[in-house]
């Protein structure tokens, strides 16, 4: 969500665990709550909720049943589709699903709370999306065993613009064959083949 500028002068950005705040060129803020989500109920949600569970049980209190919204557009199917034939995601073009108005509401507040000189700004915009997820929230990255030269980089979880320049340095390497800038096994997308309570990044 944002909200107008304020008369005050404040700081450009804040991150904590209650509230985040970004300055935009106009000088109005961006407010979020990191890591809040909705979980709409799925097949993919249901087929691959064991690998999940570390996921779900880290970040549990961040997490609220989500609609139906992600059932009905059909890209979270488990089904397969002809590849001379039109997909959900040709049907559906554009994912902009209901924004929550509870959690628009408990933002504004709590970023209220954090910086009193917001009161004095109002919500302008409000908006809610989709974002991608592996079930450890790190990348999967690399050739895929049953598809040889098929080099999956996927899952970036919304950190593609953060961690991307490096992601493309060890995709080149993969594909090009020369010696990796990282150890990339960790980022094999073969961890996946069962649940893994290992780490489980923050968002």
């Amino acid at each position: 969500m944002s909200v107008s500028p304020p008369t005050d002068e404040l700081v450009a950005a804040l991150h904590t665990s209650n509230i985040s705040m970004t300055r935009r060129y106009d000088g109005s803020y961006t407010l979020a709550i990191s890591g809040r989500g909705r979980v709409d109920p799925t097949p993919q949600l249901f087929g691959f909720a064991t690998q999940f569970l570390p996921m779900f049980q880290r970040r549990w209190r961040n997490l609220a049943p989500g609609g139906l919204e992600g059932l009905r557009s059909g890209h979270e199917g488990r089904g397969k589709w002809r590849l001379d034939q039109p997909t959900p995601m040709e049907k559906m073009r554009i994912l902009d699903p209901k924004v929550d108005a509870s959690a628009v509401e408990l933002t504004y507040k709590r970023a209220v709370a954090m910086v009193p000189a917001l009161k004095q700004s109002s919500v302008t915009a409000a908006w809610a999306g989709y974002v991608d997820s592996t079930p450890d929230g790190v990348p999967g990255i690399g050739e895929i065993a049953s598809l040889p030269g098929l080099v999956l980089a996927a899952g970036f979880s919304g950190h593609g613009f953060g961690i991307g320049p490096g992601a493309g340095h060890l995709i080149a390497d993969i594909v090009s064959g020369v010696a990796p800038i990282v150890d990339p096994k960790p980022y094999h997308p073969d961890r996946f083949h069962g649940s893994s309570w290992g780490k489980v990044a923050d968002f």
